[in-house]
């Protein structure tokens, strides 16, 4: 099965074989009853080739990986807090079901617990919300949060966010996962800096890490300091534990720990580098309020796409926003070269200023 048989061949293996066999048959033109059962067998084995192949090509991919049980990342939900509003305080508690869905900025979001507003008051507790589907893009600023999609009680008329919502990562990417997998493989001493790195990707909310050594100890004590971002460019303090005790180990099996006897380390989130963009856009047939927030889109996604210590290099960012087939040309007034961040640190988008104009 490592060369695919075409039809034709199929089907001039088949009726020679047949012929050979037997001597009572004589009519293989086509539109024979025996012709047809014969395409019929050799197109189905002709599909069947090409699917074995294909398994097979998929398959041999994936055999590096599966030999140490490498599996790739799942994607994680995005998770915050919503509150609900009425146009005024009435004398009764009103309840929010569990399961309210809410929604904004194209994400959907669905309360875990049942929340209330209480009697004399206009506004609800925050009320917890995860994401109805796993991605980054669900990590949503304040006050994007402006629909409710459920079935509410009549005098709550109003939801909004009033943080930031994180936690939500995508499914890992193949080049993320081969890349975490060389990692893997040039940390089996069990205690390089590779297997401390390895450890920390283990855990599937981290996206991102970057390891520092301390020579001399930092303030007597840390041999190297651990920095992990979950995507959003920071890190929740459950993942910052999770990352520690892959690293340094608990005693099982499943966590063995990859810290030589002595060594000390610490576990922290990036220092986030704020990067206002500022571009002067030429576009042509195109509406400019769409073309508003297209560009954005594209600008912050490239932005917050950068990993722990990433450069946003600028000749890139120009070539995300001209890939738009309405943009004609563009220019950036500021930053006036490439924003490169430390080891400790990681860019994320500041404020957006466009500049759009109109091709005449």
């Amino acid at each position: 099965m490592a060369q695919i048989r075409r039809y034709d061949e199929i089907m001039e293996s088949a009726k020679a074989n047949m012929i050979a066999k037997q001597d009572k048959l004589t009519d293989f033109n086509e539109g024979s009853i025996i012709h047809t059962i014969l395409d019929t067998v050799a197109r189905l084995v002709e599909r069947a080739y090409v699917a074995i192949r294909q398994g097979y090509n998929e398959l041999l991919a994936l055999l590096p990986y599966s030999l140490f049980g490498f599996e790739r990342k799942e994607g994680l939900y995005a998770s915050g807090t919503v509150v609900f509003s009425r146009n005024s305080a009435i004398g009764t508690n009103t309840v929010i079901p569990k399961g309210t869905i809410v929604s904004g900025g194209g994400y959907t979001f669905v309360t875990t617990v049942a929340g209330q507003i209480a009697a004399d008051e206009v506004n609800s507790d925050e009320i917890s919300v995860t994401a109805s589907e796993v991605g980054s893009g669900s990590n949503i600023a304040a006050g994007i949060i402006d629909s409710i999609d459920s079935v509410v009680p009549a005098d709550v008329v109003k939801v909004t966010n009033n943080d930031v919502f994180t936690g939500g990562t995508d499914v890992e990417t193949d080049a993320d996962y081969e890349e975490r997998f060389k990692i893997m493989i040039n940390g089996l001493s069990g205690t390089n800096s590779y297997a401390i790195r390895s450890a920390a990707l283990s855990v599937n909310a981290v996206r991102s890490v970057s390891y520092q050594n301390h020579k001399p100890p930092l303030n007597d004590i840390y041999n190297a300091s651990i920095y992990v971002d979950d995507g959003s460019g920071n890190a929740s303090a459950d993942t910052l534990d999770a990352v520690r005790k892959a690293i340094e180990g608990d005693g099982t099996e499943e966590n063995p720990g990859h810290l030589a006897p002595g060594i000390n380390i610490r576990v922290l989130a990036p220092t986030s580098v704020p990067v206002d963009v500022s571009m002067n856009v030429l576009v042509s047939n195109a509406d400019i309020e769409d073309a508003q927030t297209e560009i954005t889109r594209v600008i912050t996604e490239y932005i917050n796409g950068k990993c722990i210590g990433e450069s946003v290099v600028l000749s890139e960012l120009i070539t995300k926003v001209m890939a738009l087939n309405y943009v004609a040309d563009c220019t950036i007034i500021s930053p006036v070269s490439n924003v490169e961040p430390s080891i400790n640190q990681i860019c994320r988008v500041g404020e957006i200023t466009l500049n759009i104009t109109e091709e005449e």
